[in-house]
């Protein structure tokens, strides 16, 4: 029997459209090849409140470790230029007793950028509070940088001034009017003259960073990756009264009246 006319041939309609499906799935793998390989090769976005990087001791590190830890961020004399030496690194300047505001100054002068310091009175028994500000540069018409930590010294006793917090979802610390006593007592003594900045974030390359380490009454310089970004950080400071390791300064003698 023979078959109908036309039967089992191709016509040119039905083979146009073959060639349309093929081209379809071809372009779909295409696309899914390229998701897959764009894929693999992007990095996931870090996400802007992660702080990859801190300055400061651990909870509970020996104060030792940390100074030899310190010494090893500043490389050495000899380190080649080709791996780094002249860029600039975030580094927090520790204080091996506190500095009144022409002491800071004078430590970190040579130093191209200071954004921080951190403030803290030290007494005997009693677990001050270490209160951080950031610091603009010397403005139009300053010479130097005592009149910049003089104002930062002095926001930081405006902020604690304000005692506890207050408002909607504002937590008491778990002693507050001890809380509200420390606080008191640190304005009082800044006011009185008292030295009280413990640690300086500074900027600087790590010669000029060593420089400022070999300084008389400089306990240490610890300084990040040139990589490390502003605010993208921790910061621990080290207080002097933590000798051995970096816990939790003793907290049982009565808070001296202010």
């Amino acid at each position: 029997m023979s078959s109908p006319a036309g039967a089992g041939r191709t016509t040119p309609r039905s083979a146009g459209l073959r060639v349309l499906r093929i081209a379809g799935v071809g372009v779909v793998i295409v696309l899914a090849l390229v998701a897959i390989l764009t894929a693999l090769r992007t990095e996931l976005p870090r996400s802007p409140g992660v702080m990859s990087d801190a300055l400061g001791p651990e909870n509970g590190e020996p104060v030792d470790d940390y100074l030899a830890r310190a010494v090893k961020s500043l490389g050495d004399d000899g380190e080649n230029p080709a791996t780094g030496a002249d860029d600039l690194r975030w580094a927090l300047v520790t204080a091996g007793r506190a500095w009144t505001v022409p002491e800071a100054s004078g430590v970190v002068r040579e130093l191209p950028r200071v954004s921080g310091l951190y403030v803290q009175v030290p007494v005997e028994g009693v677990a001050m509070p270490v209160t951080g500000v950031t610091l603009a540069e010397p403005v139009a018409g300053e010479s130097g940088r005592e009149q910049v930590f003089d104002r930062g010294v002095r926001d930081v006793v405006e902020r604690l001034r304000g005692g506890r917090p207050v408002g909607p979802g504002a937590q008491a610390p778990p002693d507050a009017d001890r809380a509200d006593a420390t606080a008191a007592l640190t304005v009082s003594r800044i006011r009185s003259g008292a030295p009280a900045i413990i640690g300086l974030l500074a900027r600087g390359t790590p010669a000029q960073l060593r420089t400022v380490a070999g300084q008389p009454g400089v306990r240490a310089v610890e300084a990040l990756p040139a990589d490390a970004v502003w605010e993208r950080f921790a910061v621990r400071p080290l207080q002097p009264q933590q000798v051995d390791a970096a816990f939790p300064l003793p907290d049982d003698a009565p808070v001296p009246s202010a």
